[in-house]
């Protein structure tokens, strides 16, 4: 216990020093057991902006899992996302989540590795760009982990995760016509490329996560979760026009950012 606290002390530093952006996140979780192996939960999400600025999202989740044996467990739930704001500045404009996903465990002595494939489909409201975001977003979360059970209340983890979107925008461009120049308008002397929609066939991963944290047990029915998440996000951006005929060459390609998240959960067991 007292060398997981020293690690997450020394990476916080280090993550500042490597200029990650910051963020942090804190949820409340009720898990009804149903019946054996059959268990509901609801749980409410509040998530802050990078550099702590502020608000960014609120998340309410329903979610209903059944494990077959100590060694396979299936689920399925929905989240609803209501977005502070977005990066177009869109107040209120929900998305909507489903998912279902199986998580497979390996006892080894004091360890238990486990791996979890999770397939989101998540529906985007409000005014936005259809030929450069996705308005109905495919993604596959695999998880690969490890837990120590030897403790009787602490339960510490590690986990890396890869995020793989399998249905982004893409395109053509028209090389034999070249850079254009806009004459007038909203973004007059920018330059552009003709550009072709095709369909949202862009396959890639686009995020990797290592997260670290631990279970602490504080009594039959209370359980809080302290966490760290390391986010390496590379994602591609498409910058076009609402018609989707024009492609900006300025901001086209793919943006990383490194992130650090500082979580909190509590779950109340019953």
């Amino acid at each position: 216990m007292k060398k997981l606290v020293i690690l997450l002390l020394l990476l916080l530093p280090a993550a500042a020093f490597g200029q990650a952006k910051l963020a942090g996140r804190a949820s409340v979780e009720a898990d009804y057991k149903v019946l054996k192996g059959f268990h509901l939960n609801v749980e409410e999400e509040v998530r802050v902006e990078d550099g702590l600025a502020g608000l960014g999202s609120l998340r309410t989740t329903l979610d209903a899992s059944y494990k077959f044996n100590k060694y396979v467990k299936a689920g399925v739930g929905y989240t609803l996302i209501n977005p502070y704001k977005d990066e177009w500045s869109n107040f209120n404009a929900p998305r909507h989540r489903l998912y279902a996903d199986v998580t497979g465990t390996l006892p080894l002595g004091d360890f238990q590795l486990f791996l979890k494939e999770r397939l989101q489909f998540t529906h985007r409201t409000g005014d936005f760009n259809v030929y450069q975001t996705t308005p109905n977003a495919l993604v596959l979360k695999s998880r690969l982990g490890v837990k120590y059970k030897r403790f009787k209340n602490f339960e510490p983890s590690l986990s890396f995760e890869i995020r793989t979107a399998l249905n982004e925008p893409w395109g053509t461009i028209d090389d034999t016509a070249g850079l254009q120049t806009k004459k007038s308008g909203d973004r007059a002397g920018e330059t552009y490329y003709k550009y072709t929609h095709t369909g949202y066939t862009h396959l890639y991963n686009n995020r990797y996560r290592v997260n670290l944290g631990m279970d602490w047990k504080l009594a039959k029915h209370h359980t809080f979760a302290p966490y760290l998440l390391f986010d390496y996000c590379s994602d591609y951006v498409l910058d076009t026009n609402g018609e989707g005929t024009k492609l900006w060459s300025a901001t086209t390609g793919y943006v990383d950012v490194f992130r650090i998240s500082i979580g909190l959960g509590y779950k109340f067991s019953f």
